[in-house]
């Protein structure tokens, strides 16, 4: 290898960006729900905001909180607790948006942080769960489950009752 050659390969390693160091798991989010601690996938979600303005709407079923705008676009938020059947004294914090194209807004009372979860640490128990869309849990470092709530199933619940109601 030439002088130049070394040299440039040396000056070129400043610019290209750091190696992608890929951590064991997957993401996950911790909320709190209902009084009650869950999680959600984040590939499941296309976003997480402080609760914005949202507006009611007449006549809605109670786990529809109303209609909201982000980034021009509009979102109807459902009451995750309400949706799950769990009693919340606690005010929405905190929306997810979840869907795909037809995307909807989730409200959830508090976020707790991230943390991944590796398939080893996943387990599924439909008899015990406190809801059918809470079937599956994540085992804590510290042995707690933690339930794992199934986005796409009740984003898809969610859109055939607005679906029925029109």
């Amino acid at each position: 290898m030439r002088l130049d050659e070394l040299r440039d390969s040396f000056d070129s390693s400043f610019s290209r960006p750091p190696p992608l160091q890929k951590e064991p798991g997957e993401a996950l989010l911790r909320l709190r729900v209902g009084g009650a601690p869950l999680a959600v996938r984040l590939g499941d979600l296309s976003g997480l905001h402080l609760m914005p303005r949202v507006v009611r709407l007449p006549g809605a079923p109670a786990s529809l909180l109303g209609l909201t705008g982000l980034r021009g676009q509009l979102f109807a938020v459902h009451d995750l607790a309400a949706a799950l059947g769990l009693r919340s004294e606690e005010a929405p914090g905190w929306l997810l948006l979840a869907g795909g194209l037809r995307r909807v807004g989730l409200a959830a009372a508090g976020f707790e942080g991230q943390l991944r979860a590796t398939s080893d640490q996943l387990s599924t128990d439909g008899a015990s769960a406190p809801h059918p869309l809470l079937a599956t849990r994540v085992r804590l470092p510290d042995g707690a489950l933690l339930p794992l709530l199934d986005v796409e199933s009740l984003v898809r619940t969610l859109l055939e009752e607005a679906s029925r109601s029109t």
